[in-house]
């Protein structure tokens, strides 16, 4: 479920016409070796200038666990490696060479808004010079239904189309497994396919190159994929003095592999759908298909073990319908969960209330109670607060053998979005987190990034959507077996460490692969392990199974794997990279791990790499410091390192708006805005006058310490006169406990969220009342009518709309930015807005049957209907003979009861199918398991069926 964010094409290339170096080439060489994923990228750059050394940036993103093996630079016929260094030291390292005029590159990870970045610096490419950069990059792959591996490959497009049409663009893939290659295809354009042998298939994409904003995906099984793979790991120690020496020690690992067989049951149905899907053109990887297959083909319900937290926003600004129908999805949510799990309710604003001090197990009396609870929440909370709830959740101590799943609805934004993703990142190892937009004033970087930390699914949806339908969908997709409870047993006199943890072993779900990297002791011998110290034992319970399942294996790598080196430090990399990452952001003494860092030459939060290129003698010294070589530019609209969202921002929009260029390195951002404020006062213009000249919905003073700056915001205005500016004046008078102000210490500011609760909505529309009051009285004004007057009259006029309009504030001032759902989230089920009827035979009266949700209320945990003679006969004519008759053929009359009312749903309800499913599910489960020995489903249902049609 987890999905890398959608890479657009600045992510790679410099894309600016004023950047003097342009990417004219790039080649991809990668190889997939059963679970693991190995990228040789070159790119060629070309300094197009004759009189400018260029600096230039460019960012490109990593997904989550992606390993830099190497960094290297071909310039003038010589190759120059890049040496990882603590990130102050290699920082240091380029800003001098820089300074000097020398060549140098530099490349450190970066996260900008949760999502990691390598960040590459070329300083000082010398005019009409090109150079060569390849890096090598590795990863483990994910899987889809616990069947077929998937690799994305994200492609660098090239603007140079003269290079990619005459061939200079090269993209190939080979693909290698253990065992015979059963399917390997691949989406987003045609590719020549080449089959070398039963294990070996290579793919040739030199088209892809041309074209814009499209990853290539290749999905591909093998025969042996669900055994668990061996493959030893291994790589050199680099330090300075061995470097010289060319003695070099070696560490080892081994990584041990499987993926769960969570679907063998139904493996050929699964083959034949998704192999006429991709024959159709159709998206594989799409929620929609995913969760057709979900509803159609997998039944996990009977498998899953989970405690379901549904986090609900009742913030002022959910008052209304909004509340309504999260509460009607609430409760449909509740019906529809898995029979073996346990639940509970945190509504949260600026408080937060548990439905359960702790969470409950699922059953018919807790459901009842929640229900009944559920039915009598309100929007009456206050603001939007997230981190604290949501932080409450992962305190709770874990329900040993249930992982948490964590659905999360708000309509509105936090304060700290990131701190928020941050939260849901740390706690990822239990629980997956699942978030939902309601509305256009939901945050979307919120949304979209918490699902993303969690590993789990986002939507956001307009008010107009079903929303009980959307969060069935998602509930569907979210539905998982685990493996959980792990217990690892090796030889501590052997093994260094392990990663992940074996005392802390992450639970493993759907879609997911098992891989434990084991370390070895440093410089040990590996010729002179004995048999019994080279087995490995893993327990865990298998929650498909429903059984505890023990594995040995033996650390003996396949033959194929010995003679490739490159794939044995690609395997030893990966797993330290991982390993690293984790333990840097958890330990407080990192300077263990930051040698480790140094010692394998990997990029962490903690190091940095940098690369001397070329240094420059006497003579091209004198040349570099005659010519410019000050701009430089970057591929993206990010700021420089350090920087923080907010004041800086702001700053920065207003400098280029006002100076026509970035503030400079040397002066600090209060200094700048010092200038601009001495400027604008020393011409004598108005703080209006100068919000009209930047067009910026802001106001900006300075604290007479200057190292304050406070930012008062307000809803974007249409320009006023001069002469209108006393009215302004007054009107933010009037409405001053409107106005957010933030202070913040030493230009660090925090951007305000957007006015989601009931307060802020009554604010803006009370803002935008008195200026269309002033409108239409701008006249007297002019002529000195009573001001105080107009303003008492502007403010019942503000009070009065407020009370008659409060079921329209959400549409009035949210904008509507959700393009892509839009279409979808119009179609409102007519269905649920009447009473169905049933034409009964001719001559009799038409009955008015139950809403669909009316109906599903009535249903209990397990999915059972209690008998209801009342109901049977307001849906059919079956006379209370037949009844008795066909009840004969249950156990009880609960299933009889239960069948009729699937069987109604499947003819008066199909439409709505999805919002069912998963009660049909539980439903039919019971039924079966009612028929009195002998009986026959099928023939039960039909007979039933037409006494209903009849």
């Amino acid at each position: 479920m987890y999905k890398p964010r959608k890479l657009i094409s600045q992510d790679f290339q410099l894309i600016s016409d004023k950047v003097p170096a342009t990417l004219q080439s790039v080649e991809y060489r990668c190889q997939i070796i059963n679970n693991i994923l190995n990228i040789n990228l070159s790119q060629t750059f070309v300094s197009k200038s004759s009189d400018e050394y260029s600096q230039t940036v460019y960012f490109f993103p990593i997904q989550e666990g992606v390993c830099l093996e190497s960094f290297e630079a071909k310039y003038d016929q010589k190759t120059i490696k890049g040496i990882v260094k603590d990130k102050t030291e290699a920082k240091k390292e380029y800003q001098d060479n820089k300074k000097q005029g020398n060549f140098v590159s530099y490349a450190q990870t970066q996260t900008i808004k949760d999502q990691d970045y390598c960040k590459i610096l070329l300083g000082n490419l010398p005019p009409n010079k090109q150079v060569e950069i390849t890096l090598i990059f590795t990863k483990e792959l994910s899987s889809m239904l616990n069947k077929y591996f998937i690799a994305n490959i994200p492609l660098i497009y090239c603007e140079d189309e003269v290079s990619a049409k005459l061939g200079k663009n090269v993209l190939t893939l080979d693909l290698f497994c253990t065992g015979k290659i059963s399917y390997a295809e691949s989406r987003g354009y045609p590719v020549e396919k080449i089959m070398i042998d039963d294990n070996t298939t290579r793919f040739n994409l030199n088209q892809a190159l041309l074209q814009k904003d499209i990853d290539f995906q290749l999905l591909f099984s093998y025969e042996g994929m669900f055994d668990p793979q061996v493959i030893f790991g291994s790589s050199k120690i680099y330090h300075q003095d061995s470097v010289k020496s060319a003695i070099l020690p070696v560490s080892h690992s081994a990584m041990v592999s499987f993926i769960p067989n969570f679907n063998e049951e139904i493996t050929k149905e699964i083959d034949d759908t998704i192999r006429a899907a991709i024959n159709n053109g159709d998206d594989i990887l799409s929620d929609e298909f995913q969760q057709k297959l979900n509803q159609e083909l997998v039944d996990h319900l009977n498998s899953s073990r989970s405690e379901f937290i549904f986090l609900l926003d009742r913030s002022g600004s959910m008052s209304g319908q909004p509340i309504s129908r999260a509460c009607q999805a609430l409760t449909l949510f509740l019906k529809s969960l898995p029979t073996d799990s346990y639940f509970n309710i945190i509504s949260f604003g600026s408080r937060f209330e548990l439905l359960f001090p702790q969470s409950v197990k699922y059953n018919s009396q807790n459901l009842e109670q929640s229900v009944s609870i559920i039915s009598k929440y309100s929007a009456n909370l206050g603001g939007t607060e997230i981190y604290n709830p949501l932080n409450n959740v992962f305190k709770q101590n874990r329900i040993q053998g249930y992982n948490k799943q964590i659905f999360l609805l708000t309509d509105g934004e936090v304060d700290s979005p990131e701190q928020v993703v941050r939260l849901i990142r740390s706690n990822n190892k239990f629980s997956r987190v699942h978030s939902i937009g309601f509305g256009s004033g939901a945050d979307q970087y919120l949304i979209n990034q918490s699902a993303i930390a969690g590993k789990g699914i986002s939507k956001i949806v307009d008010l107009k959507c079903d929303l009980s339908e959307v969060i069935i969908d998602m509930l569907s997709l979210c539905i998982t077996p685990t493996f959980d409870d792990f217990n690892i047993i090796f030889d501590k006199s052997v093994f260094d460490s392990t990663y992940p943890s074996s005392t802390n072993f992450p639970c493993v779900f759907k879609d997911e692969i098992i891989n434990i990297h084991f370390f070895f002791k440093p410089l040990l011998d590996l010729s002179s392990l004995s048999e019994e110290q080279k087995r490995i034992k893993i327990e865990y319970y298998d929650s498909h199974k429903k059984q505890k399942i023990q594995k040995e294996i033996k650390l003996e790598m396949q033959d194929s794997f010995t003679c490739n080196p490159q794939l044995q430090q690609s395997v030893f990399k990966i797993g330290k990279q991982l390993y690293l990452n984790e333990n840097l952001s958890l330990s407080n003494d990192n300077s263990t791990l930051v040698q480790q860092s140094i010692d394998y030459q990997l990029l962490t939060e903690r190091t940095g790499l940098v690369c001397v290129i070329e240094k420059l003698n006497d003579e091209q010294k004198i040349i570099y410091e005659n010519i410019s070589h000050n701009q430089t530019y970057e591929n993206s609209i990010f700021e420089e390192d350090e920087s923080d969202e907010g004041v800086e921002e702001v700053i920065q929009m207003i400098c280029r708006k006002k100076y026509k260029r970035s503030i400079p390195a040397q002066q600090s951002l209060a200094s700048c805005y010092s200038n601009f404020l001495q400027k604008n006062n020393n011409n004598n213009n108005s703080p209006l006058q100068m919000q009209k000249q930047i067009q910026l919905p802001l106001e900006l003073t300075m604290a007479r310490d200057q190292n304050t700056l406070k930012i008062k915001t307000s809803i974007p205005q249409t320009p006023l006169n001069l002469q209108d500016q006393p009215l302004l004046q007054q009107k933010q008078q009037r409405c001053a406990n409107n106005v957010n102000i933030f202070e913040v210490n030493r230009c660090i500011v925090k951007k305000k969220s957007q006015k989601t609760d009931q307060m802020d909505i009554e604010e803006n529309l009370c803002d935008s009342l008195q200026k269309n009051s002033f409108a239409n009285n701008k006249r007297d004004i002019e002529s000195d009518s009573d001001q105080s007057s107009s303003s008492e009259n502007n403010q019942k006029k503000c009070e009065s709309s407020i009370s008659c309009k409060k079921k329209e504030r959400k549409t009035q001032f949210k904008s509507i930015r959700l393009n892509e759902e839009e279409e979808k989230c119009k179609k409102i089920d007519q269905n649920q807005q009447k009473n169905i009827t049933l034409q009964k035979p001719q001559g009799q009266s038409t009955i008015s049957l139950l809403k669909l949700d009316d109906l599903l209320n009535l249903v209990n945990s397990e999915g059972i209907w209690k008998f209801d003679e009342n109901l049977l006969t307001q849906y059919s004519q079956i006379d209370l003979t037949t009844v008795k008759q066909l009840s004969t053929q249950f156990t009880t009359c609960d299933a009889f009861m239960t069948l009729v009312i699937l069987i109604i749903l499947e003819l008066k309800y199909s439409q709505e199918k999805s919002k069912w499913i998963l009660i049909s599910k539980k439903s039919l489960s019971f039924v079966k398991s009612q028929i009195v020995e002998g009986g026959n489903f099928n023939q039960l249902k039909q007979s039933i069926q037409q006494l209903i049609q009849n």
